[in-house]
């Protein structure tokens, strides 16, 4: 099962801005995995100070990177305490990832380009 949400750039604000960003190496068990992953995605929608969120997936390789945007370092500090985030995080040390890393920086520039359509 893969997630339903849909993956694309998000609309960030001008900068500044900030960013936490999740890079996973999934361990064997998918059990579960995409449906938090959904839940997570809307839980962190209703927080205040989410800006949107990006994330690529490597099923060969069992990566996956999350970048989630948020108004503050505040934001982030509230998101990575909230109730639903708390058991996701335990589920993923217990059952789903092998390894992780999170990164969180202060977005100073953003540029875009996009072809015309």
């Amino acid at each position: 099962m893969r997630p339903s949400v849909a993956v694309v750039i998000a609309e960030t604000p001008r900068p500044p801005y900030y960013v936490a960003i999740i890079t996973v190496e999934r361990s064997e068990i998918d059990d579960g995995y995409f449906e938090m992953a959904d839940a997570m995605y809307h839980a962190a929608s209703r927080q205040d100070g989410f800006l949107g969120m990006e994330w690529v997936s490597d099923a060969a390789q069992r990566v996956g990177i999350t970048a989630s945007y948020w108004r503050d370092a505040k934001s982030i500090g509230r998101w990575k305490l909230e109730a639903e985030h708390l058991v996701a995080q335990k589920l993923g040390q217990d059952r789903w990832y092998d390894a992780y890393r999170v990164r969180t920086a202060r977005v100073e520039r953003d540029y875009e380009w996009m072809r015309a359509r």
